[in-house]
């Protein structure tokens, strides 16, 4: 996949990629508020990175300018029941450093472009922890609308956690 945007670019992980996509899984907020996987092993960063390389609908979100990973996109099939298979839930998660730029912005406007346009998507999800304000306000912006909150703690979890649910229909 490769889609250009005016800052920012999606396209296919390269090898070149490891060394930012390590910096984004060392950070444990990235985890605990985008569910990105965290570690600090290297050899398990570097694991996950080849399980990311081969996913058909894991991107990197680059700098225009110079090629810079600098965050991950996704648009994951929501299932392949009677009327899933035109939908899809999308997730992002953008280094600290890059964070306030616009590249959220920008990047989740490529993929729905993409996904109405050359998909033919019907309806795109997405999701975010109950406190992730920031990726909120970005799907918000796109036009996404709240539909509802879902407890995704595991069984006999001591917490909660809530995910608020957004749509985005064609």
């Amino acid at each position: 996949m490769l889609l250009i945007g005016k800052d920012i670019k999606i396209r296919d992980f390269e090898e070149t990629d490891f060394p930012q996509y390590f910096e984004l899984v060392q950070d444990k907020n990235n985890h605990d508020l985008a569910g990105l996987e965290y570690t600090d092993s290297e050899q398990t960063a570097h694991e996950l990175f080849e399980l990311y390389r081969q996913r058909k609908d894991a991107h990197v979100i680059a700098t225009q300018n110079n090629n810079i990973m600098i965050g991950i996109i996704e648009m994951n099939h929501r299932g392949e029941y009677s009327g899933l298979s035109q939908t899809r839930e999308i997730g992002f998660v953008i280094d600290q450093k890059y964070r306030q730029k616009g590249y959220a912005t920008e990047s989740v406007r490529l993929i729905i472009d993409y996904g109405f346009k050359e998909l033919h998507l019907r309806e795109i999800w997405a999701s975010t922890e109950e406190n992730n304000k920031v990726p909120q306000t970005v799907l918000k912006k796109l036009k996404f609308k709240y539909v509802y909150s879902a407890d995704q703690a595991l069984p006999f979890a001591e917490r909660s956690n809530i995910v608020k649910y957004y749509l985005l229909q064609e």
